[in-house]
C-alpha cells in the first residue's frame, strides 16, 4: 500500500458533498482497492482531517463504519486554506520598551563618536509609540535588504533557534 494524494483528494471531496453528514456508504473510487481505500482514508483521519469508525468483520482488516470530513478536512480543501488560515495567523508583539532596548543596544555596539550615541540614546528613548513602531518596520526592511544570502541566514538562523528548543 502506499498513499495516494489523488484518492486522498477523492475522499475528502466525496465527504465534503455530504457534509455536515458523514458518509455511511462508500462509492468505489476507480483504481482504488480496498485496502489503498481504508489506508488513505486512515492516514486522514490521523491528521484529523476526517473522523471515521472502524469495524472489524471476522478475521479481516478494519474497515469504515462511516466517515465524516472535519473543518480543517474542509479547510484544507479551499485554496486560501480556509478559516484554518485566517484563525492560525500568529502574532508576534514586541513592547515598546524591547525594541527601544534593542535599539539603544545595538546604537552603543556602533562604531559612532560618543556625542552621536548619546544623542540617538536619547531620541529612541523619546519616541511615542507611533514613531517607534515606524522605526521598528524601517528597521526590519533595511536588515532584511542588508542580508547577502537571505535564504542561507534564514538556514542558519532557523537551526539555531530550532537547537535552542
Amino acid at each position: 500500500m502506499r498513499l495516494d494524494r489523488e484518492l486522498q483528494r477523492k475522499q475528502l471531496e466525496m465527504l465534503s458533498d455530504v457534509y455536515p453528514d458523514a458518509m455511511r456508504k462508500f462509492p468505489v473510487i476507480e483504481g482504488a482497492d480496498f485496502a489503498s481505500y481504508t489506508a488513505n482514508l486512515r492516514y486522514l483521519a490521523d491528521h484529523a482531517l476526517v473522523e471515521a469508525e472502524w469495524v472489524r468483520m471476522m478475521n479481516g482488516p478494519p474497515s469504515p463504519k462511516w466517515a465524516r470530513i472535519t473543518a480543517a478536512g474542509l479547510d484544507f480543501l479551499e485554496d486560501d486554506g480556509g478559516l484554518s488560515a485566517i484563525l492560525g495567523v500568529v502574532t508576534v508583539r514586541l513592547h515598546e520598551d524591547t525594541i527601544k532596548s534593542l535599539l539603544v543596544e545595538q546604537v552603543e555596539k556602533s562604531a559612532a563618536p560618543a556625542t552621536v550615541k548619546s544623542k540617538l540614546v536619547e531620541q529612541i528613548k523619546a519616541l511615542p509609540a507611533e514613531m517607534t513602531k515606524a522605526l521598528t518596520i524601517e528597521a526590519m526592511k533595511a536588515g532584511l535588504a542588508n542580508i547577502p544570502e537571505i535564504a542561507g541566514w534564514l538556514q542558519m538562523a532557523l537551526t539555531s533557534i530550532s537547537n535552542r528548543q
